[in-house]
């Protein structure tokens, strides 16, 4: 007899790894990033709607990481031939894995930084920098 498991562990943040440019990315604080695709309804005569019309998707997310970690990335690109990160397009991997070894891994293709902001203020012990991207795809589970 199969027996179910209702309490099953789900991922923790320690669980979660992100690769830039086939490096870790240790000073990650986080990460967040989602699929949208344009949708609207289609209206005729009367109060409902005839249908809903699909339209284009885009993929939009942020990386949060400490300053080292910026600084990291801007060295990286420089090395590469470009002024900083906001000039380079690149692949983010994300994995999830827990103690049972179950790993998921996601791909977010290529990711083009918006804008890199720095900057501290009183009482800050450390720098952290929220980093919006946009992407031309995502495969999830991969």
């Amino acid at each position: 007899m199969s027996r179910t498991v209702i309490n099953r562990r789900e991922y923790a943040y320690g669980d979660i790894n992100v690769y830039i440019f086939g490096q870790r990315i240790a000073g990650l604080r986080g990460i967040d990033y989602k699929p949208a695709k344009n949708k609207d309804y289609v209206r005729g005569a009367g109060n409902l709607p005839r249908g809903i019309q699909h339209g284009e998707r885009s993929y939009e997310g942020t990386l949060t990481i400490l300053q080292s970690e910026l600084d990291a990335l801007n060295r990286t690109a420089r090395e590469k031939g470009y002024k900083d990160i906001l000039d380079v397009d690149f692949d983010i991997v994300v994995t999830y894995g827990d103690e049972n070894g179950t790993v998921v891994t996601d791909r977010i293709y290529q990711a083009s930084i918006k804008d890199a902001g720095k900057g501290m203020k009183s009482g800050d012990l450390y720098s952290e920098h929220a980093l919006p991207f946009i992407a031309l795809d995502v495969d999830f589970d991969i």
